[in-house]
């Protein structure tokens, strides 16, 4: 199970016994932009993670407004020696007021990230109010294996809009010939987890597209375009099964679509 290493986050820098202003909440992983929650951040090689969390308390200029500060993404091995690091100056101006501002970072494996343990290390450095926090977040990569990766699936939509959720399938077993048989089925549910429309149906080799070549990379992106056509709180969840290996694997998450109409009411 992920866990959140450091529940309270400490302030670097700082003389001992001085209040500190910065903090780091709500640190979320997630299906990508806007994402719903992903609650199993077991990655597989090429699998990428995101994650989105809360900046407060940043120091702001009085003549301009605005907050300056850098975040720095890091990504430790097991023993917590830095593998990747990057700095990115962010000099942005809270308009709707306050003090906070979102962040995301994302780190995406290669798919011949070595199976273990890693560590997600984000620091924010407040420029202005001169303080810096971090927070260090524990993940774990599995054996490469049949199964979905590089989910994107945004976790609210509106009536009207063309909502698709994108993933890809992976180290599907083939035949004497390379080619899979996988189905993959896509419902929707309501919130007491009963389908509210036919699901849809697709089949690989049958549905594989021209310009992949299972022979090269065993990896198949697929999306599934669902028209919204009212509010509500539902569930999308998608099945494949591998008749060749007789292995099927689950994605399940839920989707909230907003009356707009009786937004501001």
């Amino acid at each position: 199970m992920t866990r959140l290493l450091v529940a309270s986050f400490i302030a670097l820098g700082l003389a001992v016994g001085q209040a500190s202003a910065l903090e780091l909440k709500n640190i979320r992983p997630c299906y990508g932009p806007l994402g719903a929650t992903r609650t199993d951040v077991k990655c597989m090689p090429g699998d990428v993670l995101f994650m989105t969390y809360d900046i407060e308390g940043l120091a702001l200029d009085r003549k301009t407004g605005r907050a300056n500060y850098v975040t720095t993404l890091e990504l430790l091995d097991k023993t917590q020696k830095s593998t990747f690091k990057k700095d990115t100056p962010n000099d942005v101006a809270p308009h709707l007021g306050g003090t906070r501002m979102p962040g995301d970072l994302h780190v995406i494996l290669p798919r011949n990230q070595a199976p273990g343990k890693y560590f997600i290390k984000l620091t924010v450095q407040d420029r202005l109010g001169k303080e810096s926090k971090s927070f260090l977040y524990e993940f774990e990569v599995v054996a490469s294996t049949f199964g979905f990766i590089g989910v994107s699936a945004q976790a609210v939509g509106f009536p009207g809009q063309h909502y698709s959720a994108h993933f890809a399938i992976v180290d599907m077993s083939l035949d004497s010939k390379k080619s899979p048989n996988v189905d993959v089925m896509m419902r929707v549910l309501d919130n007491k987890q009963k389908p509210v429309a036919m699901p849809i149906f697709s089949n690989l080799p049958k549905d594989l597209p021209e310009e992949i070549d299972l022979k090269k990379e065993n990896f198949v992106p697929m999306q599934y375009p669902i028209y919204l056509n009212r509010a509500g709180s539902f569930f999308i969840e998608i099945m494949a099964r591998d008749k060749i290996a007789n292995k099927t694997i689950e994605l399940r998450y839920p989707l909230t679509v907003i009356d707009l109409a009786g937004i501001g009411k």
